[in-house]
């Protein structure tokens, strides 16, 4: 089905009278539609999030190995760490990159012993479901040598907070490494 031109871009009706300029008309049309399309297609490529057949570009761009067998999904996702991992780290930078990864509201706390603290925040009552060897492989890369990265843990005030009780324990047995592991947003030093 072909595209309908804007009425701006039309040739008036009484040039389709002719035969032969109605096949020019619509090789014409039907060249000009392609090629805006072919041009879409390029602009799509200068964006991470909109890049398809780009994708290795900006893998290249950043220094990451292609790896087609990964969905687009997870190969944007990628080079956007990648792309935020470049230039100065500031406390900003590793909050955008922390929310972005996890989907959570966070704070970084520096604290005075050469070490900054992430935690997440969360509008409701419940504990995060983070990835946190994800967040610090990620934070470890960009943040400066010399400083200690620690993603603040769960309280009992924490666990108290969302409801849990003991008689959850007891119908869930589990230990503390289960469930800190499982429950926990913070990682070992």
């Amino acid at each position: 089905m072909r595209e309908t031109l804007p009425e701006r871009e039309r040739v008036p009706a009484y040039h389709y009278a002719c035969e032969q300029s109605k096949a020019i008309i619509e090789t014409l049309a039907d060249a000009s539609l392609e090629a805006k399309a072919a041009l879409e297609d390029v602009i799509d490529q200068f964006f991470v999030d909109t890049a398809t057949w780009g994708l290795r570009l900006w893998e290249q761009q950043v220094g990451i190995q292609t790896d087609a067998s990964l969905s687009q999904a997870a190969r944007r996702a990628a080079i956007k760490q990648k792309l935020v991992a470049s230039g100065n780290t500031t406390a900003e930078m590793v909050r955008g990159l922390a929310e972005s990864i996890t989907g959570y509201e966070a704070r970084v706390i520096v604290n005075g012993d050469y070490s900054f603290s992430l935690e997440f925040l969360g509008e409701a009552n419940t504990l995060a479901d983070i990835n946190v060897e994800e967040v610090r492989s990620i934070v470890e890369q960009i943040k400066p040598a010399h400083l200690r990265f620690v993603i603040s843990g769960l309280t009992w005030a924490d666990v108290e907070s969302v409801g849990l009780i003991w008689q959850w324990f007891e119908d869930n047995p589990t230990t503390w490494a289960e469930f800190d592991a499982k429950f926990c947003v913070h990682a070992k030093n």
